[in-house]
């Protein structure tokens, strides 16, 4: 499997986290749980060739190929297969904030699903989606997406900077930062903050926090490192084991040390390494 990673366009940085290319000979099979752990990140899919099945909490997701899907921010994992053969699609990542100052869609709306794209959102998307089929390069494809997501940012300008700031604040922090911490440091009401959270990100900045949290480790994991290597770096982000085990089981369906050990996941290793 072969993952690369593309520039997003300098205006849409603050909105895009990544954009990246998977390329695979023979697919994804079951038996290498290939597997997309929450990251708190949007996402706009497209699948060039193959289709793609997803298993989120028991239940059967497709995104077929030649159409482009938009995945909420999800507080579960996703175990990814596909049929054997070529498999070529690209994804674009956006920050946790980054999707609804472009769509407009309150992104509550959206968590824990997958949508054809040109379902929900405006014209622009419709238009995108009859043209991708016909390009036979990432490259083109990627770009296109961009001038056309560049253009809707323009159009709505729903950013805002109170949601920018709690995000960094929770990211920078690896999640460590409480709704109270951000009550005193924005000067705004937990109840306010969580209103915003739903249109801006779709979860509470305590999910968030959970996520961010997880994701810590989950890097390490990804680099390569041991559970029996960063555990002992868990009591500061944790109650206990116990409670960590609980998390993790929760964002990935394992346990810490199942995973580590029985769990390949070269897809979900390469992206979360980047």
């Amino acid at each position: 499997m072969k993952v690369s990673f593309i520039e997003p366009y300098i205006e849409l940085k603050p909105y895009i986290q990544s954009i990246w290319i998977v390329e695979s000979p023979v697919g994804m099979s079951p038996s290498e749980n290939n597997l997309a752990a929450p990251n708190g990140s949007p996402k706009l899919i497209f699948n060039f060739e193959n289709s793609i099945v997803s298993v989120v909490d028991g239940k059967l997701q497709q995104s077929k190929e030649h159409c482009l899907y938009f995945v909420g921010t999800r507080d579960s994992a996703a175990l990814l297969r596909t049929a054997s053969g070529k498999t070529y699609c690209i994804g674009i990542e956006f920050y946790p904030h980054g999707a609804y100052p472009i769509f407009g869609i309150p992104m509550v709306e959206m968590t824990n699903c997958l949508f054809p794209a040109d379902t929900i959102f405006s014209g622009y998307t419709r238009e995108l989606c009859d043209v991708l089929p016909d390009l036979r390069s990432a490259k083109r494809a990627i770009n296109l997406i961009q001038n056309q997501l560049a253009a809707m940012l323009k159009k709505r300008r729903l950013q805002n900077p109170i949601v920018e700031y709690c995000v960094g604040n929770l990211k920078a922090n690896n999640g460590l930062i409480g709704i109270s911490d951000l009550e005193r440091k924005t000067g705004y009401s937990r109840r306010y903050l969580e209103m915003l959270f739903k249109d801006h990100v779709g979860f509470s900045p305590k999910v968030l926090a959970g996520i961010f949290r997880f994701q810590k480790f989950y890097r390490k994991w990804a680099l390569g490192l041991p559970y029996d290597k960063i555990k002992d770096e868990l009591y500061s982000y944790y109650y206990d084991q116990a409670h960590f085990a609980k998390e993790f089981r929760k964002l990935t369906g394992f346990s810490p040390q199942y995973f580590t050990r029985h769990i390949s996941n070269e897809f979900g290793r390469r992206l979360a390494a980047h």
